[in-house]
């Protein structure tokens, strides 16, 4: 269970949640204090009402990253050994529920060190903002969990943080993309989750780039999904250069040419790739639909009949439009075209030059531009 200082939410409206940071600061405050006093400082009237038992359970006051306010509720395991349960809202975080420990040692020396164990990652590649061999805790959560050991142990203290969850559940996030192995990272900037957050999402992806550019990678090989890494892999491009876009394909476009990127790849299926044709650079469904206009366009592009090109337009889906164009002597230039006109638009809009390929439900390179 864990306490909320915010006001009640209205029916209906999405409830926020605590990042992994903000979890493993407010375990650092309560295990400090085991060392300090002896005990986590209870509250009795929410104890009434929550049903905590103050012999093992407690209540920590934190200041969150974002400036906000917030009880946590904890559970003591031993002197300097305490746990908080993560939180996640209503935002679908499949770290939500875990449990994160935090364990303090008291110091004499006025030295204060923060280490990953169990369950936490430890970076490998350079580009991200923590460097190889470092526990995967971020800069903001690093400095949030120091200062509440500084607050209560002012001598110094040791702070290990631990999910014993943690490997299993990484293996489902980018942290082994990104060269983050043995667990997840604890993050959090704010300390809040939103829910349903694809800000959130969006920021998971950028990291992937500068672990690129780290590796030496000049042309990254960008992928919408699973269909088009395995078309990359397929076509030899080297793992370190694929690079996961999600349906923000023109965010991770724009943020490359920020980072002086001049040439990518891009591969994926053609359901998402030719909405880049018409300058619909977020596939998502919801923003941008199917393609078949594009499909159509460019099939009279390169001769067919107006009639026939039509005859793609009701189709139910664009892998219905692939499985005719398949059975047509030129459908393979029809899909070189608009990979063409993909490439096209993204020299236009971004700036950078695109190598593109476009891939059937196999994960097959049906149509490229090169």
């Amino acid at each position: 269970m864990m306490v909320r200082s915010e006001p009640a939410k209205a029916a209906g409206e999405p409830r926020r949640g605590y990042t992994t940071g903000a979890c493993a600061q407010a375990a650092t405050r309560a295990a400090a204090l085991t060392v300090s006093i002896g005990y986590i400082p209870c509250n009795l009237a929410a104890e009434e009402e929550s049903g905590i038992t103050c012999e093992t359970r407690g209540l920590v006051d934190v200041t969150l990253p974002g400036g906000e306010n917030t009880i946590f509720d904890m559970t003591m395991h031993g002197e300097g050994v305490v746990s908080v349960v993560k939180d996640a809202g209503d935002d679908p975080d499949i770290t939500d529920g875990i449990q994160i420990f935090v364990c303090v040692a008291p110091r004499l020396d006025g030295h204060f060190y923060i280490e990953g164990a169990e369950g936490v990652g430890r970076v490998t590649r350079e580009g991200l903002m923590i460097k190889p061999e470092q526990p995967a805790i971020n800069p903001v959560p690093l400095t949030y969990i120091r200062q509440e050991a500084e607050r209560v142990l002012p001598r110094g203290a040791e702070i290990t943080i631990s999910i014993p969850e943690g490997e299993e559940l990484a293996a489902k996030t980018f942290n082994p993309r990104l060269g983050i192995i043995g667990g997840l990272s604890i993050l959090g900037t704010t300390g809040r989750v939103e829910p349903w957050s694809s800000a959130a999402y969006q920021e998971s992806l950028l990291p992937q780039l500068d672990v690129a550019l780290a590796a030496g990678i000049r042309r990254p090989a960008l992928v919408p999904g699973a269909k088009g890494e395995r078309a990359a892999l397929a076509a030899g491009f080297d793992p370190e250069a694929i690079v996961q876009t999600g349906n923000y394909i023109g965010m991770m476009l724009a943020a490359s040419a920020r980072r002086g990127i001049r040439e990518v790849a891009l591969l994926g299926h053609a359901s998402k790739i030719a909405k880049l044709a018409r300058g619909n650079f977020d596939t998502h469904s919801r923003r941008s639909p199917m393609p078949l206009d594009v499909l159509a366009e460019c099939a009279k592009e390169t001769g067919w009949s107006q009639s026939r090109a039509q005859a793609l337009l009701p189709l139910p889906t664009t892998e219905a439009a692939l499985e005719r164009l398949s059975t047509a002597v030129e459908g393979g230039e029809v899909l070189a075209a608009v990979a063409k006109r993909a490439a096209s638009m993204i020299k236009k809009e971004y700036g950078i030059a695109a190598q593109v390929y476009l891939t059937d439900g196999h994960g097959n390179i049906v149509g490229q531009y090169k």
